[in-house]
């Protein structure tokens, strides 16, 4: 996903084990299985989504494996979602502005595809994807990025976040026009009138739609409503859920997408729009909530503007955020190995600082969002308890699988977002799967805090 786009690069060179295995190519003998979760909308019509969802934010980007690395043609980003496709995963997560067009690539394999993932022989396991359909997640709700606009787009924005443009010289006097605006400065979609907030979304959603052939099976609100300069949030009062509820449930949006769901939203704001959906039955419910999790914790400084994580106490609580599936993101969701000769938390922070120091916009919040003493206990406390799990277990795992698999074994992990960008990486990851479920709550406390009591 392009939020933790810098945090794949971070731990691209912290997660590499001399050791790693060259795994061989799965069959419908092996003996890991793709797992399903049903997802039911407010009119009872269930579908069955892979636990494993297929980011494409950088299957297609140029040099993200590496510098120099190019662009992969749309023939070979199509053999990597097959090979997605024939391991089980049927959910597939893009955006229209994830680079290289790969939303609309993404659309042209689905299209191709209708006829073959029906057949059992097209994948490993004749048991994978009982729906024999491919799904597609896509976002909206962005706000807008004020740094390559250059300018205020029509209707209203906050007063508050008109008198940090005007304090801060930013805004052309007597128009709509924008000069020297800072990195990190937008205006939320999801202000105003619920008239505005279905324009501005439905608008937004038509280049989706374009893109996926009209086949939207989950949309999600990426961010909730919020302004922010320099990546800070402008302070102000929140326009109401019910407010926006509304205007997602309106024709013209509810009418284009399957099922509704929320990213980076707060908990009690999650919780409260469950509460709406309950008490009023022509609102849209969301069923999926996207946040922020893994091993290595944010600090109050997030990774980007408007980032909302859960944390490892609320992810193994059965109650928590009840009544909607949780699909979290995570910056080791993949693409988290290069051929590094060894894992090393002061390299990766050396290099991390160094962007830090420079003055880099992004690295400004990444830096210090990550490098933590908290975090570099954790990860230290992974790299010896995963070379004393394989001890025991006899087993190879590798330190990305087991953080994939952190993730998936909390309670309320309901789906885990990952960036796999090759088809051994897809393999290495669907692996964790199994991992999950050897790995029990107190391994999993110890791996958070160090404690080895319950």
């Amino acid at each position: 996903m392009k939020l933790t786009a810098l945090l794949f690069l971070i731990f691209a060179n912290l997660l590499f084990s001399c050791s790693a295995p060259v795994y061989r190519k799965l069959s419908s003998a092996d003996d890991t299985e793709m797992e399903y979760v049903d997802v039911c909308d407010q009119h009872g019509l269930c579908r069955k989504f892979s636990r494993l969802v297929m980011g494409t934010d950088h299957l297609v980007q140029a040099n993200w494996s590496g510098e120099g690395a190019p662009e992969i043609s749309e023939e070979e980003a199509q053999k990597i979602l097959d090979e997605a496709a024939k391991l089980g995963i049927n959910l597939f997560d893009t955006s229209p502005i994830y680079v290289g067009g790969v939303e609309y690539k993404l659309g042209r394999w689905i299209q191709s595809r209708q006829t073959s993932i029906k057949d059992d022989d097209f994948f490993y396991n004749k048991n994978s994807n009982p729906d024999r359909k491919i799904y597609a997640l896509s976002k909206g709700g962005f706000p807008f990025d004020l740094f390559y606009s250059k300018k205020l787009e029509r209707g209203t924005h906050s007063p508050e976040l008109m008198s940090v443009l005007t304090k801060n010289n930013l805004l052309i006097p007597d128009s709509d026009q924008l000069q020297n605006v800072p990195p990190g400065t937008y205006a939320s979609r999801l202000y105003g009138s619920e008239e505005q907030i279905s324009e501005r979304v439905a608008e937004e959603m038509g280049h989706t739609l374009t893109n996926l052939n009209g086949e939207v099976t989950i949309y999600l609100m990426h961010r909730d409503d919020g302004d922010y300069f320099k990546f800070n949030e402008v302070k102000r009062k929140k326009n109401s859920i019910s407010s926006i509820m509304r205007a997602l449930s309106s024709q013209k949006i509810s009418s284009k997408m399957g099922l509704l769901g929320w990213s980076n939203w707060q908990t009690e704001r999650v919780n409260e729009s469950l509460k709406l959906a309950a008490q009023d039955e022509t609102l849209t419910r969301p069923v999926l909530n996207s946040p922020y999790f893994s091993l290595f914790e944010m600090t109050s400084r997030t990774i980007h503007a408007g980032g909302v994580q859960v944390t490892h106490k609320e992810m193994m609580d059965p109650e928590f955020e009840k009544g909607i599936k949780i699909m979290s993101y995570s910056p080791l969701g993949g693409f988290s190995i290069l051929d590094k000769p060894e894992p090393k938390w002061e390299n990766a922070m050396k290099a991390a600082k160094e962007k830090y120091e420079q003055g880099d916009a992004y690295w400004q919040n990444v830096y210090p969002a990550i490098f933590t003493p908290a975090n570099k206990a954790r990860f230290e406390r992974v790299v010896k308890f995963t070379q004393d799990f394989n001890r025991e277990h006899d087993t190879t795992y590798t330190i990305d699988q087991m953080i994939n698999a952190y993730a998936l074994a909390h309670k309320r992990a309901n789906f885990l977002a990952v960036g796999p960008i090759t088809i051994e990486q897809l393999h290495r990851t669907v692996r964790s799967l199994k991992l999950a479920h050897m790995l029990t709550d107190k391994d999993l406390e110890f791996l958070y805090s160090g404690n080895r009591e319950n």
